[in-house]
């Protein structure tokens, strides 16, 4: 029983799947615009790393602020600004002007309040300090830490 073929089915074709669309650019635009994002991002890597060493001071005073005891704040906050300000600006530097130098380096005035103004009395004196005023201490500093800024 073979029935004659449909004359309209005859003249139909295959179906032709079209090309894959290319995905690599053609122009040279394309080229030019994807090394420009290169070299942004090689330059902002550069900054990055850079500032992560130039940083590391930081980190590392950090660190040992976890574990220090009041008395041994202010000592650590002058290493901490040794490691970054000429050693004729910094290590000559007691009471009141050693206090203005931490609030004029971080743009604060955390050091003209209690228990700020008392940091070196704790290192000569390595009188007790309370836990509030310990724990308060220990803010200050760690936020001097993170947050001054060196003037030159």
């Amino acid at each position: 029983m073979n029935t004659p073929p449909n004359p309209a089915l005859a003249k139909l074709h295959d179906y032709y799947q079209p090309t894959q669309p290319q995905w690599i650019p053609q122009t040279i635009g394309w080229y030019a615009l994807f090394a420009l994002l290169a070299l942004l991002f090689l330059w902002l890597l550069f900054r990055a790393i850079r500032r992560s060493f130039a940083n590391r001071y930081r980190r590392q005073a950090l660190r040992e602020l976890a574990t220090a005891g009041p008395d041994q704040f202010s000592a650590l906050l002058k290493r901490t600004a040794l490691a970054v300000w000429p050693r004729e600006q910094v290590a000559s530097l007691s009471g009141n002007d050693w206090l203005t130098f931490l609030n004029e380096a971080a743009k604060t005035e955390s050091f003209q309040t209690m228990p700020g103004s008392q940091i070196e009395e704790f290192a000569l004196h390595q009188d007790s300090a309370s836990i509030d005023e310990e724990r308060l201490l220990r803010d200050i500093a760690a936020q001097w830490i993170r947050r001054h800024r060196v003037q030159t």
